[in-house]
């Protein structure tokens, strides 16, 4: 991740603005030349690390000449708008990999001269061709798709936003709010800083004020789920985002005939990944609890209903998962014509595995089974109210997924026992996620009543007609922002945080 320095990316002050408004006075092109970087730096090394931020199409490794001096290198991307953002954003900043801060700009056009840098290589510096070096891309270039070009983007985007905004007392966001009144947080007296894009997703805003009265004030949020990750985005990319937002939780769709095969239903080859990814980082030391829950379909969630509890206690000991949906209706592949009959089987599992926060979809479909095991609720057991859900059953005339001149979807009360964990999903998108958790929390009606809020449709965006849809981080980004920004209480720890 390109990690921000002292000056911060896109703040305009210091090297790391200096160094973005320089090289932009450059002309614009798809070759980058990159400075500063480690002595002994190879084309291996340039795919791994400038590979997470675009798509490398060749490259060209020139190592410091002599002891202490430090190596340079061409880098020509996919296009001139994926170098410009390397430029804008990366420029002064530390990358992922690296331990010093980079200097990037464009580079001279083939035939024309320029200054040689501080790096290897040292004298005129000339734009490489547009045929690959080495044999096409490296291990480092699995960012080569569009989501995951997003998804270095968004990395960056984190780390740059969290260094701004990390705000941990009311002093320290008045401090902020009075540094941008003076005109200190988008690009310093001199207006240097980076494009205005940069700034608007880099600098935050004020903190929203809540008027008195408002349902926010009161609402505790204990996660915002993300849901239907899959191999259109990288683990690593997850496991970034979750060591910054805390509140994050990773939602991610389980059923046997469609596992790898459709759009929402991660490979196991990416379920692999995942699990090495967070081994890797328990290994370094530098770990903070990274929330993922399991939303079972089809016969998964008939097994657990029967009361396996095998899967379950694979994806809570091998993967970490600490929270499993069951959704046992009609559309998620499951028979639900006579949940009622599970109550003992499934109660049997949800008391053999306490260490694992169960989570039932709650409709017209489920309330038998779902009324039930209310009236005798086990401490880690949780109900979600999904509208999209409720649409389907016919137990709400109003539309799940709003459009222009829609009704807002309906959301009913929690459960009634104070103590029980309730979530809210189902017509919520990057637009209105500010009103539906107002609305939200006008229901739950209660200062001292952790919910969670969960997301899946509203994430998701096609490439192209005819394409499938992929779990899109720009709007997963946006939704973190809102959250992040609208400084909801933060609740007492939650059956599944513990």
């Amino acid at each position: 991740r390109c990690r921000s320095g002292p000056a911060g990316v896109g703040a305009g002050r210091g090297r790391g603005g200096a160094a973005a408004a320089a090289a932009m006075a450059q002309e614009k092109n798809d070759n980058l030349y990159i400075a500063d970087l480690p002595s002994e730096v190879d084309e291996n090394m340039i795919r791994s690390i400038f590979g997470a931020y675009g798509t490398v199409l060749s490259c060209r490794a020139m190592p410091g000449r002599v002891p202490g001096q430090k190596g340079a290198a061409l880098v020509r991307f996919a296009s001139a708008d994926e170098a410009e953002w390397l430029v804008q954003n990366l420029s002064g900043n530390i990358a992922e990999g690296l331990m010093e801060p980079v200097k990037v700009r464009f580079a001279n056009k083939s035939g024309s001269g320029g200054k040689g840098g501080s790096g290897g290589g040292g004298g005129e510096i000339e734009a490489i061709g547009g045929s690959p070096v080495g044999g096409g891309r490296g291990e480092g270039s699995r960012g080569g798709s569009a989501s995951e070009r997003t998804g270095a983007k968004t990395r960056a985007w984190f780390n740059a936003y969290v260094h701004h905004c990390r705000r941990g007392t009311a002093a320290g966001r008045e401090a902020g709010r009075d540094d941008r009144r003076e005109g200190n947080g988008s690009g310093g007296a001199g207006g240097s800083g980076g494009s205005a894009s940069s700034t608007a997703l880099c600098t935050p805003g004020p903190a929203p004020s809540l008027a008195e009265g408002d349902p926010l004030r009161t609402l505790e949020l204990s996660f915002l789920s993300l849901s239907g990750v899959d191999d259109s985005v990288s683990p690593r990319t997850l496991c970034d985002i979750s060591q910054e937002f805390s509140f994050v939780e990773w939602g991610v769709n389980f059923r046997a005939e469609k596992q790898g095969k459709e759009p929402r239903y991660a490979s196991l080859t990416w379920l692999r990944q995942l699990q090495e990814e967070i081994d890797r980082r328990q290994q370094t030391g530098k770990f903070a609890p990274i929330h993922f829950a399991a939303h079972l379909g089809g016969e998964y969630c008939v097994d657990v209903l029967k009361g396996d509890t095998s899967l379950v206690r694979t994806l809570w000991e091998d993967y970490g998962f600490l929270r499993i949906h069951l959704c046992p209706t009609r559309s998620h592949g499951v028979n639900s014509s006579q949940l009622k009959k599970y109550l003992a089987s499934l109660k049997s599992v949800i008391v053999a595995l306490p260490q694992v926060e169960f989570v039932l979809l709650v409709c017209k479909e489920t309330r038998a089974l779902a009324f039930q095991l209310m009236n005798d609720c086990q401490p880690n057991l949780a109900f979600f109210y999904d509208a999209e859900e409720m649409a389907l059953n016919g137990s709400s005339a109003r539309s799940a997924s709003p459009s222009a001149g829609s009704l807002p979807p309906k959301r009913p009360p929690p459960c009634p026992h104070p103590g029980i964990h309730c979530g809210y999903g189902g017509g919520l998108t990057v637009d209105n996620l500010t009103d539906e958790l107002r609305r939200i929390a006008a229901v739950v009606n209660s200062a001292r009543r952790p919910v969670w809020v969960d997301l899946e449709s509203g994430l998701r965006s096609s490439s192209g007609p005819g394409r499938p849809d992929e779990f899109d981080l720009g709007k997963a980004w946006a939704c973190i922002r809102t959250v992040f920004d609208l400084d909801l209480p933060r609740p007492r720890p939650t059956f599944a945080s513990r």
